[in-house]
């Protein structure tokens, strides 16, 4: 060990290279945590813009510490690229899920499926999307009763290549949320329908015109014509006493809980809760 170590320090090309990783390394560590820090404390308190910046702070820091790498050590990689084809091969029959994992992350970048702030659904795991990464995406779950869990999920990308990849963020920060009412078909289902209706048409009243616009843009760019956004009802019959009323609805991606409880609260008859109402949305 002493005589290798005594090897290393007299073969001034290997220090040269050792010492210049280390300074990239550290200069790297430094900017990355400037600029965070500076995302963090200077730009709008808002918790989707913040997660994106920090995000592409952190690729981008990744992408030039593996350029920065590649450039020091390329001629000592170009030396030992011959004698290590060999075990290359057996490396890539190794990591054969870290490469799925890259193409998966590929995929998402040219397909644009979702982004940082987003609310997915794949392989059964439903969440928000709070850091993507080469090989993993890290989702907040959400559960049942659309709520979250308190739990974080790390989903790999090699999924994106076997899964379909469900976005809820239809219209950005908006999402059309589809919710089950369950009636008995001897009920006045007529009256059933008004409440709710008028229940849906009061929660989304704030931001209706929010979802409309953006939606129109991404259908009317591939040609299609915009749907209707505004709350609409179809029915489901289930068997010979019980009917589904299906309520569409649009709601902010992470408020469909309580605009969905207003509804059911008008449609029971129970008084309004505190927190039924989605507060205004910004203007």
């Amino acid at each position: 060990m002493p005589s290798t170590l005594s090897e290393f320090l007299q073969d001034r090309v290997l220090l040269r290279d050792a010492i210049a990783t280390l300074i990239l390394f550290l200069t790297v560590l430094i900017l990355r945590y400037a600029a965070i820090r500076f995302v963090r404390r200077r730009l709008p308190s808002n918790d989707k813009f913040q997660l994106r910046w920090a995000s592409q702070i952190r690729g981008f820091s990744y992408a030039i510490l593996a350029l920065g790498l590649f450039t020091i050590w390329a001629a000592e990689l170009q030396a030992l690229a011959v004698s290590f084809a060999v075990l290359a091969m057996a490396v890539v029959g190794a990591t054969r899920e870290t490469f799925a994992c890259i193409q998966g992350a590929a995929y998402r970048i040219s397909t644009n499926a979702f982004q940082v702030g987003d609310r997915i659904n794949i392989g059964g795991i439903r969440g928000d999307v709070i850091d993507t990464g080469l090989l993993g995406t890290l989702v907040l779950e959400v559960g049942q009763g659309h709520q979250r869990t308190g739990r974080t999920i790390s989903i790999p990308n090699s999924l994106f290549m076997t899964e379909p990849v469900l976005n809820e963020s239809l219209a950005g920060e908006y999402m059309l949320h589809l919710m089950t009412i369950p009636v008995d078909r001897s009920a006045d289902l007529g009256a059933i329908e008004r409440t709710a209706l008028t229940a849906a048409r009061e929660a989304c009243a704030d931001f209706l015109d929010d979802v409309r616009r953006p939606m129109a843009v991404r259908y009317r760019r591939h040609g299609l014509i915009p749907p209707i956004v505004d709350p609409r009802v179809t029915y489901q019959v289930v068997d010979k006493h019980t009917v589904n009323i299906l309520l569409r609805i649009p709601t902010p991606i992470r408020l469909e809980r309580q605009v969905e409880q207003h509804v059911l609260r008008a449609v029971l008859g129970v008084p309004k809760g505190q927190d039924t109402l989605p507060p205004p949305a910004p203007r």
